[in-house]
């Protein structure tokens, strides 16, 4: 429902609250608690990588980015489930045109023609529907243009059969 909600707020053209230059460190830690409750829900758990600019700046609304790494931490719940290694890992990282946030798994991953439509709204692969993952297929299409309307983006970076890894690009701090 949530998703939903944001879903049409962007749509409708809705202003979000102004970015704050925020660290790395800060925005992960901000909804650590809220991921680590579904990571366990899930039977799974839950690694916040030690090593890695934590301390860099990145300029972001902290509500956008939590929303965004609940998004991508639930789909690892969901589609990881069955992986023998039940980690879900957050790391940080530097780009030369931003921070970045991965969240990685350790399941089946994202099958390459599946991997170019992950980002439209509303679509769930067939395996996917077959399975009975909850949800409408709209939590990346909404992270997606969450990410981008913070002036950075989100992408799949995993290849198939390796897990899945997203990338979350946010704007550096000045």
């Amino acid at each position: 429902v949530e998703n939903v909600l944001s879903y049409a707020r962007l749509e409708n053209g809705r202003r979000a609250a102004p970015p704050e230059a925020t660290a790395l460190r800060d925005l992960v830690a901000r909804v650590q608690p809220r991921l680590a409750a579904r990571v366990e829900q899930a039977g799974m758990e839950l690694v916040i990588g030690p090593d890695g600019p934590w301390e860099q700046r990145a300029l972001a609304d902290a509500d956008v980015v939590e929303q965004i790494l609940f998004n991508l931490v639930d789909n690892a719940c969901k589609y990881a489930a069955s992986a023998a290694d039940k980690r879900i890992e957050i790391r940080a990282d530097r780009a030369k045109d931003g921070a970045l946030l991965r969240v990685g798994d350790h399941g089946p991953g994202i099958a390459a023609r599946e991997s170019r439509r992950i980002f439209e709204p509303f679509h769930k692969s067939a395996r996917d529907a077959a399975h009975s993952a909850p949800g409408v297929g709209l939590g990346l299409a909404l992270s997606r243009r969450l990410a981008r309307r913070l002036g950075g983006d989100l992408r799949l970076v995993s290849r198939p059969g390796e897990g899945a890894c997203f990338e979350v690009r946010l704007p550096l701090a000045p």
